[in-house]
């Protein structure tokens, strides 16, 4: 498999699996929280959903289990991890059509339909590229649709640590380096692709290397200090929409306009 991030998670599907497993570890708390809020950010959403990243499945799941959904398309590069959703969804789901499709996201989409919710999920840490990535999802949605993304925060003095300490060996392990974002990215980035941010969630108090010092601890003060995350936390979540108007922003790139003129002239 040429692909190094689909390659790496060929491997994976039965470790992330057990990420969903109720257990004492930080990184299992951290999994569940972010499906728990992925689905209070998508409460309002109905009608069409696509996944882009969807891993083993579990999230796509609790959001159907909904019954909002019509339509489900589910998409990851990886085989092995696409398999495990299907099997999770064919068993679970019975009302709701579902697609899947083996593909990277950046060339994913479909000629004849848009989405009302896509979810970004665990994603932009392995392929980057959010000044590509958030106009291409953008580009997919409904005129009242909605994007879930989320991302470990460099705000966050854990995750700078974790980077700094991993950032080589993690280069060796994959294959490929891992994508870190600030806030100030994210804003940025939505600016550029003409969304707005309308929430954001934080969790997890994101202890660096808190499991392989001693992972019961580790999920008792995640537990224990949930209210504190939420406002300081490692991760975030965004719920993100359609700017009013920006639509010419995305026509004009598309016929090869400068955008800076447009965000410069259109203050």
């Amino acid at each position: 498999m040429n692909d190094p991030v689909a390659a790496y998670f060929e491997k994976l599907p039965q470790i992330y699996k057990c990420q969903f497993v109720q257990k004492a570890s930080g990184a299992n708390f951290c999994f569940q929280k972010r499906l728990t809020l992925a689905c209070e950010l998508a409460g309002a959403s109905v009608g069409r959903l696509l996944d882009c990243a969807a891993g083993t499945g579990e999230i796509t799941c609790a959001l159907l289990k909904s019954g909002r959904f019509s339509h489900a398309t589910v998409v990851d590069i990886s085989p092995a991890m696409l398999q495990s959703a299907n099997e999770l969804l064919s068993a679970q789901i019975t009302n709701t059509e579902l697609e899947f499709v083996r593909s990277d996201v950046f060339t994913f989409k479909p000629s004849d339909s848009s989405f009302d919710l896509i979810l970004c999920l665990g994603l932009i840490a392995h392929v980057g590229r959010l000044d590509i990535l958030l106009p291409h999802l953008k580009s997919m949605l409904t005129p009242a649709g909605r994007i879930i993304l989320q991302t470990t925060l460099t705000d966050h003095i854990g995750a700078r640590i974790v980077r700094a300490v991993t950032a080589q060996r993690e280069l060796a392990r994959r294959g490929y380096r891992i994508s870190w974002f600030s806030q100030r990215d994210i804003a940025d980035a939505c600016h550029g692709a003409g969304l707005r941010i309308v929430e954001m969630r934080r969790h997890s108090l994101g202890i660096p290397f808190g499991d392989r010092l001693w992972s019961w601890a580790n999920f008792q003060l995640e537990t224990l200090l949930q209210k504190w995350a939420s406002r300081h936390g490692a991760d975030a979540i965004y719920l993100l929409s359609p700017i009013a108007g920006s639509r010419k922003w995305q026509m004009s790139a598309d016929h090869g306009v400068d955008m800076r003129f447009f965000l410069v002239h259109s203050r």
